[in-house]
């Protein structure tokens, strides 16, 4: 990370008018993550970049010191301008799937370290079955291999609406189990205070998520 981004994120909080603890609390981080950000003692990680960006309202290349036009605008390299649409909405999605990438690997660490901390067997297998039946459905669903036989025993035509139930059922005894077990306090403070920088991408999911279930269901 660019030596000056320590500097650029401390002027764009002062000149927002916040305080670190405003800050902290509306990204949910802890304060003291910050203020090493903010110090240059450590690196954030692309997801909290872009949260950043959109908490400022500036570029990612502004922060990363890469223009001086907080809009990134007005200011395209050369290898911008030739490059075709294409190949600019390419490198757009690229970046795109890094930063969700990264937002799923995370916050699956923070689930699998809540997990190791309750320490069920059951529960664990019941976690492990209901996010493993969600991406083996999401790759049945982009593989194309017209040989998919050689790759899955199953190929009952309506294994999606299988792989359903099964993720139903896993919820409905991951809540039973629950039940009957004490699960750690946790908070925002707590969460990211014990995972660092890997709740920074649990928090920014649940935002993700919260903000494309209100725009699809309205709730």
């Amino acid at each position: 990370m660019n030596k000056e981004f320590g500097k650029t994120i401390t002027h764009l909080r002062k000149k927002k008018g916040v305080t670190q603890k405003e800050v902290c609390e509306d990204l949910g981080i802890s304060q003291a993550l910050l203020s090493h950000y903010e110090k240059g003692i450590r690196e954030c990680g692309l997801d909290f970049l872009s949260r950043l960006a959109d908490y400022y309202e500036v570029s990612c290349d502004y922060l990363l010191g890469r223009t001086t036009n907080p809009s990134g605008g007005n200011e395209i390299e050369v290898s911008d301008e030739t490059q075709t649409l294409d190949e600019i909405n390419r490198r757009k999605t690229n970046t795109y799937c890094m930063l969700n990438r990264k937002l799923q690997v995370n916050t699956t660490s923070v689930i699998y370290s809540i997990l190791a901390e309750i320490n069920n067997k059951k529960l664990t297998r019941y976690v492990s079955e209901y996010l493993s039946a969600a991406q083996y459905s999401v790759f049945r669903s982009l593989y194309k291999d017209n040989k998919s036989d050689e790759l899955f025993d199953l190929n009952n035509p309506d294994i999606h609406g299988y792989c359903k139930a099964s993720i139903a059922l896993s919820e409905a005894r991951i809540k039973d189990t629950l039940t009957h077990l004490d699960v750690p306090k946790m908070n925002p403070e707590i969460l990211s205070e014990k995972y660092d920088d890997s709740y920074t991408s649990l928090h920014q999911l649940i935002k993700n998520t919260e903000k494309a279930l209100n725009q699809s269901f309205k709730i």
